[in-house]
């Protein structure tokens, strides 16, 4: 890979404009009119999955000290029951939030990888 040249340059009245290619690059998105809702949807998944995480590790060990102090079978099936409800929300949550997670970080590696190979054909062209 080549270095890149800077994307942006300053204007006369000190503010920071993109480049004609990043510009026409935004405008190339803009028009593609996908419909895909919010403009962020894992952050709200990765935020859950946390809130999943602790949940359940909560429940795991509120199981775990709940067997701890009863005397009764049934008692002992209950707890062992939230036990394990525990641990299955926390092995999940932790599978959406790396899912997630990586989604994020390969859709920005898509992207500009789509942005540098445009801008060497620009260069290989002869059109910069």
């Amino acid at each position: 890979m080549t270095a890149t040249q800077p994307t942006t340059s300053a204007t006369d009245n000190g503010g920071v404009t993109p480049s004609p290619r990043l510009a026409e690059f935004q405008r190339e998105v803009d028009d593609l009119k996908v419909s895909g809702g919010k403009a962020n949807p894992e952050r709200v998944w990765v935020i859950l999955s946390g809130i999943g995480m602790v949940l359940g590790i909560v429940l795991a060990l509120v199981g775990w000290l709940g067997t701890r102090g009863t005397e009764s079978t049934l008692g002992i099936a209950d707890y062992s029951a939230m036990g394990t409800l525990g641990l299955t929300l926390t092995v999940a949550s932790a599978a959406v939030f790396a899912v997630m997670s990586l989604r994020r970080y390969f859709r920005y590696w898509l992207v500009r990888l789509i942005f540098e190979q445009r801008d060497q054909t620009d260069r290989v062209v002869g059109q910069r």
